[in-house]
């Protein structure tokens, strides 16, 4: 439903996804919308994105969940991109 639209990603998935501080939601929530964002990313490159997640792997590294979000996302907005 929402593949490509990529100037809304963080605002449509910003309920769902990890926050900074505070109370945090589930991390299959988390995971999944970490996921998602690379699914609406997918072959569309896109730098913030990718930084976003990578501090998103690094930050999660206590959650297993969560790192495997960030690295799916981080696979499909990678993707076809050598990086």
């Amino acid at each position: 439903i929402h593949k490509g639209h990529i100037k809304e990603s963080r605002s449509i998935l910003s309920t769902y996804l990890p926050s900074g501080g505070g109370a945090r939601g589930s991390p299959y929530s988390e995971g999944g919308a970490l996921y998602a964002m690379g699914i609406i990313h997918a072959n569309h490159f896109d730098l913030e994105t990718k930084n976003y997640l990578l501090e998103q792997l690094h930050n999660a590294q206590s959650t297993e969940v969560l790192s495997h979000g960030a690295c799916l996302g981080l696979g499909l907005v990678c993707m076809a991109t050598a990086e």
